[in-house]
């Protein structure tokens, strides 16, 4: 783990990569680091606080939870990403809440200071805006999954983006560590005994072998044509 990670933000977040008229000396005057171990909540839905984060290193966890306790997961945000960013820019409480999925070195900055920074550096605000369609276009395609498809399609198209952030090789890729049944099933709007027959029927079929924290696909193109 690295001694001072807000010397580097410029480097580490990709929020700030490469903006012109941005300092790591600016930026850590800004921010406040903090440590946070494995599995730790940081913020709470409907929280009204609106400071902004940043993830140095590690990888957190957006979810929210229905009165009779189940859960919605809604993001993985892995090191160089950011969340936090609609309260900084609304003021309003939070729509989710967040935790550690690793051990985190997380940079806080306040709305306000936040807000300077896009009114100083015009590009920054353009990354923003980038940033938020992206999230809204993946929240509009799940939204449509969860509405038209079967567990099945909707298994494949998580364990495909799953795929996304792997290397390819001979037509398959190995995801590591993949997520647990449960919390697939959190993020495909079903429960964990639907995921472990789909999975099983997928094993049956030769496209994917299971194993300890991590699923191999064995033929990608026949895991897409599920999805259709």
């Amino acid at each position: 783990m690295v001694d001072d990670p807000t010397r580097n933000l410029t480097e580490w977040i990709d929020l700030f990569r490469g903006v012109e008229g941005l300092s790591d000396r600016a930026l850590s005057e800004k921010c406040n680091l903090h440590r946070f171990p494995k599995n730790s909540p940081i913020l709470h839905k409907d929280d009204p606080t609106s400071d902004i984060f940043f993830i140095v290193e590690g990888a957190v966890t957006a979810r929210s939870y229905s009165a009779e306790g189940k859960e919605v997961s809604y993001i993985d945000i892995d090191e160089g990403g950011l969340f936090g960013e609609f309260s900084a820019i609304d003021g309003k409480p939070r729509s989710a809440s967040v935790e550690t999925t690793q051990d985190a070195v997380i940079a806080r900055m306040t709305s306000a200071q936040f807000r300077s920074l896009i009114v100083e550096n015009p590009h920054l605000g353009l990354r923003i805006a980038e940033l938020l369609v992206s999230k809204a276009r993946s929240l509009t395609q799940r939204v449509h999954e969860f509405g038209t498809l079967s567990v099945r399609q909707r298994l494949v198209n998580e364990l495909l983006r799953l795929c996304e952030g792997a290397d390819i090789v001979d037509g398959g890729c190995i995801i590591e560590p993949a997520p647990t049944h449960y919390e697939i099933a959190s993020r495909i709007a079903t429960h964990r005994e639907a995921v472990s027959r789909e999975l099983n029927a997928l094993v049956a079929a030769g496209i994917i072998e299971v194993g300890r924290q991590k699923i191999v696909v064995r033929d990608i193109e026949r895991l897409r044509n599920l999805a259709m």
